[in-house]
């Protein structure tokens, strides 16, 4: 059944500026994708689910979104296929981002970057999804953004143009080798650097699928289309607008909340999210979403910094020891002055250095520069930079507490995700392999997942990330014989 819906695009009423993508990424997003909301939030749609379409305007011109898919693979593509579509881009950028689109990898590379267990059930729930993806076909007129042209597009194809696989039956199992080959219009937008860094902690933190779907989609709706490096703090639109971004079934305005309504909570209490507020009444009552900084507090400021030269410890030193409010003006500053004194600045990352630890008394706000903090309403920079965050370590002690009350396997994967993320080429060079060793000593509780963490970022600030890798992997394998030796003895 085929319902037209319309609605507009939201209200972005405060921003500030993100950091640029780093070289390598462990999780990413394509912003047309996450933006559009091609593939529905829901984990479950009903059976007669196989066309949507939604009318609005881009840049005060029409636009027209829609999706007519068979029901033989069931319907409109939705819920893990989210995940699954996300771990291909991963993996599509990690081969180097071929021109041709094409991607060869086996279904435990896919469910493994997808953040979905590997487990037997799951090559199943693959093989539906990626022939979902295949099947379904996609129109975006006048919606699709073309970056380097800097213009919207009309842009028809499936988010899978190819699939085939090698195996010795029809069924995908460990064996199977799977080609895949992305559409153009993906393929360019990607080479092309139109997209965005995706938090893998959080990820790993969100057990709901629906909650990664909402946050990937809320996540790629802060960022400007027509400039990535600008993200709002709050977004703002009608409660029916929204279901239809969410490519939600039923718009009815109570079921929409009822339905998000878990997402929400998940979302709030991992930190992402400071509030959702519902207000009005009827057809035109409005959400409003806060953001906070979720658990990877700093690390967007990291990768901003490094971007200019400047040494990972450094990043993190300067990070942990100024307020975010403050280091977000400190930082435009440097990036004004880089830009309008380019020619006579001969080192640039002593320079940002320089202007990142000053208090404003040798580097005053030059004529011409507007802080991005500034230029916040003052209600929207509350919700924006909680005033606990001026304190270093009470953020931290925060981070310690909600990392505290997870079962050991999710503080496991939390920790395995983080060390992934802050060792960078450390881990590349050890082998991501040689992490499970830690994962193990933390699910048997012989390392302690918070005296981990706390080690790592001590050791990322005084540049040791290397060593302190190789001495933690040998003391997890060393605290795990450790154990099970006294199980036996015992």
């Amino acid at each position: 059944m085929k319902g037209k819906t319309s609605g507009s695009t939201s209200r972005v009423p405060a921003a500030v500026r993100t950091p640029p993508l780093p070289e390598r990424l462990d999780r990413i997003d394509e912003l047309n994708i996450g933006r559009l909301a091609l593939i529905s939030v829901q984990e479950r749609i009903p059976d007669d689910y196989t066309s949507w379409e939604v009318a609005f305007e881009v840049d005060g011109q029409p636009a027209l979104l829609s999706c007519i898919a068979p029901s033989e693979f069931g319907g409109v593509p939705h819920g893990l296929d989210g995940d699954i579509m996300n771990g291909l881009l991963t993996i599509f950028v990690e081969q180097g981002a071929p021109e041709s689109g094409e991607i060869i990898a086996t279904p435990h590379q896919i469910l493994q970057c997808a953040g979905l267990d590997t487990g037997g059930r799951y090559y199943q729930i693959l093989r539906a999804s990626l022939h979902r993806l295949n099947s379904a076909k996609f129109l975006t007129q006048n919606a699709w953004r073309a970056h380097t042209q800097r213009r919207w597009t009309t842009q028809t194809f499936s988010l899978i143009e190819g699939l085939s696989y090698d195996s010795a039956d029809q069924s995908l199992g460990k064996g199977s080798v799977i080609h895949i080959r992305l559409p153009k219009a993906l393929v360019q937008s990607v080479r092309a650097q139109y997209i965005k860094p995706l938090d893998p902690v959080l990820l790993n933190q969100l057990v709901r699928p629906l909650a990664r779907s909402v946050y990937r989609l809320l996540d790629a709706k802060r960022y400007d289309p027509a400039d990535p490096q600008m993200i709002t703090m709050e977004l703002r639109m009608t409660l029916t607008a929204w279901g239809q971004e969410c490519k939600l079934k039923d718009l009815v305005p109570s079921r929409i909340k009822r339905t998000l309504e878990k997402a929400h909570d998940d979302l709030q209490a991992c930190g992402y999210l400071t509030a959702v507020v519902y207000e009005g009444t009827g057809s035109q009552q409005e959400i409003v979403y806060r953001f906070g900084d979720g658990p990877t507090f700093g690390l967007d400021l990291v990768a901003r910094i490094m971007r200019h030269g400047v040494g990972e410890a450094v990043a993190n030193g300067i990070v942990q020891s100024v307020p975010r409010e403050e280091l977000l003006h400190r930082l435009a500053k440097a990036e004004f002055l880089l830009q309008r004194d380019r020619s006579r600045i001969k080192n640039t990352s002593g320079y940002v250095v320089t202007v990142l630890k000053d208090d404003g008394s040798r580097f005053p706000d030059p004529e011409g520069f507007v802080s991005p903090t500034a230029v916040m309403p003052a209600t929207i920079r509350a919700a924006a930079v909680p005033q606990v965050e001026d304190d270093v370590e009470t953020v931290r002690r925060a981070r310690e507490e909600a990392l505290r009350s997870l079962p050991r396997s999710e503080q496991a994967d939390a920790i395995v995700a983080r060390l992934r993320l802050l060792g960078g080429v450390h881990v590349m060079k050890l082998g991501t392999a040689r992490l499970s060793a830690v994962h193990q000593a933390i699910l048997e509780g012989v390392l302690d997942a918070i005296v981990v963490e706390r080690e790592m970022m001590a050791a990322v600030f005084e540049g040791r990330t290397e060593p302190f890798l190789k001495v933690l992997i040998k003391e997890a394998a060393e605290r795990r014989r450790q154990g099970q030796e006294a199980l036996l003895g015992g």
